[in-house]
């Protein structure tokens, strides 16, 4: 009987492949968020219409194949009627630079909203008067009631942050949508 010579390939390849497999299990890979921009010139656009209602928000990635990126917002515009204004070009928020925010945790990703008598209490004092601003900065975090990513919304002026409380307006969050109802 002839010897054969020892074949290590097979072997080779099924313990690559098993490896490969451990790898990719053992592999966490996060969902990152920012903190985002809403410049004053697209946000004062939608609140000089008289139709403009509500702000709906929904994410958006620039590239879902690098988990690198965080995720961004898009805004739609709900006018009176219900109708959308922007279907088809809603508003992309920017990131704003360096700011990735460390979420853990449970999340729920869904839809959120604000509505213009929200950003007007944000942007206007209490005698009615719209503040100078460079943009709205959304910041995600999530309510620890139902786990959903919310924005904290903040007023931002020469990249400093604008303390906008006053007697009738408090902090403001985005709307979880659902379970909220508009």
């Amino acid at each position: 009987m002839k010897k054969r010579p020892l074949n290590f390939s097979r072997p080779l390849v099924a313990l690559s492949f098993i490896c490969s497999l451990l790898a990719m299990t053992s592999c966490k890979q996060a969902t990152k968020f920012a903190q985002l921009k809403y410049t004053a010139a697209q946000v004062n656009y939608w609140l000089d219409s008289s139709t403009t209602d509500s702000f709906i928000f929904q994410f958006y990635s620039p590239r879902v194949d690098d988990v690198k990126k965080p995720y961004q917002l898009v805004s739609y515009i709900l006018d009176t009627a219900g109708n959308y204004l922007n279907p088809l070009h809603p508003d992309t928020l920017a990131i704003a630079k360096d700011t990735v925010v460390n979420l853990t945790g449970p999340v729920v990703l869904g839809n959120t909203y604000l509505t213009k008598k929200a950003i007007i209490a944000v942007i206007s004092t209490d005698s009615g008067k719209k503040r100078v601003y460079d943009y709205l900065v959304f910041t995600p975090k999530i309510m620890s009631s139902n786990q959903h990513l919310v924005y904290a919304i903040g007023l931002v002026k020469d990249g400093k942050l604008i303390n906008y409380a006053d007697s009738d307006t408090k902090d403001i969050d985005s709307n979880p949508s659902p379970p909220a109802k508009m």
